[in-house]
């Protein structure tokens, strides 16, 4: 089966962290990256601290286009971003991308062979058998 891994920055902040622990329900994207996975199950994996490990899956269950400063605070104690930090909502942003993750479950943390990539998005995951 072909799972999509998703890669998540957690350089700066805990953000898978964030996710498992349900502190942070939404991930967020300046381009709608993960549209297409909508009603999916992925696998979310860390980066910013050496090779990808994927840590948890989740479905990603709706998409939000955010396009005011006043619609981003209606969401902000479901996002799990520190205030000010550069993925906050800033003068300059014209759209933010909400994805709601539901049903999050651990795995056994590991590194996923290399796949085709899409971005921030590993689109062809082998996981198990056929």
């Amino acid at each position: 089966m072909f799972t999509p891994v998703v890669f998540i920055n957690c350089k700066e902040q805990p953000f898978l962290d964030r996710i498992m622990n349900g502190t942070k329900v939404y991930e967020t994207r300046t381009r709608n990256t993960l549209g297409n996975l909508l009603g999916e199950r992925v696998l979310l994996a860390e980066t910013g601290h050496g090779k990808p490990t994927v840590r948890c899956s989740a479905r990603i269950e709706c998409i939000i286009s955010v396009h005011v400063p006043e619609y981003w605070e209606r969401y902000r104690k479901y996002l799990g971003i520190d205030s000010g930090s550069r993925y906050d909502w800033h003068p300059d942003t014209r759209i933010k991308w909400l994805y709601r993750l539901t049903d999050v479950r651990q795995v056994e943390p590991f590194t996923p062979d290399l796949g085709r990539r899409h971005g921030r998005v590993w689109a062809e995951y082998y996981e198990g058998e056929e």
